[in-house]
């Protein structure tokens, strides 16, 4: 546990480092995150979500949303890498759109479910972290303001991951101190009860 702590803290640190150092790269990390999410979302609809209620309306609206989710994904995972920075923007903006409606046609398909068994909590969340994520890359969308919010991420793990290292470096430092002044105790009762005269001999 010792060791995943300092490895884990030591990472925060580093990477709340890195980000304050290149802030641009983590926004395009984002965006490229969030597209391989999309087509992981697209492909799971299409997977499990459609076949939970066997009706036409329902599928054809599950449906429509995993081809959405894949070609978006795609989009935004591949576009980027090959044209400039400003495509990279424009990229951040389709997502946006594309994660709100999204989530509208998810809140959609959830209301089909209404007289069925199935629980809806489930699907209820989903769509609530598309539109928490949309809100997110709102956010940090202008270039400026998305660097600076980004920048306090990543001094805030910087500063956080330290404070968490210095905590841990005195806390095994007490520690070991503690284990030496028992271990000098029991040599100095050890040695008492060495020096006092045995009373076999009265």
């Amino acid at each position: 546990m010792k060791k995943f702590n300092w490895a884990f803290f030591t990472g925060m640190a580093l990477f709340g480092l890195l980000v304050l150092i290149f802030p641009k790269f983590w926004i395009n990390l984002v965006v490229f995150v969030t597209g391989l999410g999309a087509i992981a979302y697209g492909i799971y609809n299409l997977t499990f979500t459609r076949r939970i209620f066997q009706d036409s309306m329902y599928e054809t609206v599950i449906l429509i949303k995993s081809i959405f989710s894949i070609v978006i994904g795609i989009i935004s995972v591949f576009l980027p890498l090959a044209v400039a920075d400003v495509m990279l923007r424009t990229m951040i903006y389709v997502l946006i759109v594309y994660l709100l409606l999204a989530a509208i046609i998810g809140f959609y398909s959830v209301s089909l479910l209404k007289d069925t068994e199935i629980d809806r909590k489930h699907y209820i969340l989903e769509n609530l972290m598309l539109v928490i994520i949309a809100v997110l890359l709102i956010i940090i969308s202008p270039e400026r303001l998305g660097v600076f919010i980004i920048r306090v991420i990543g001094f805030a793990a910087l500063v956080f991951g330290i404070f968490m290292l210095s905590a841990q470096f005195l806390f095994n430092r007490e520690i070991v101190e503690a284990e030496v002044v028992a271990v000098e105790e029991g040599e100095a009762s050890d040695s008492a009860n060495s020096s006092e005269p045995s009373g076999d001999g009265e």
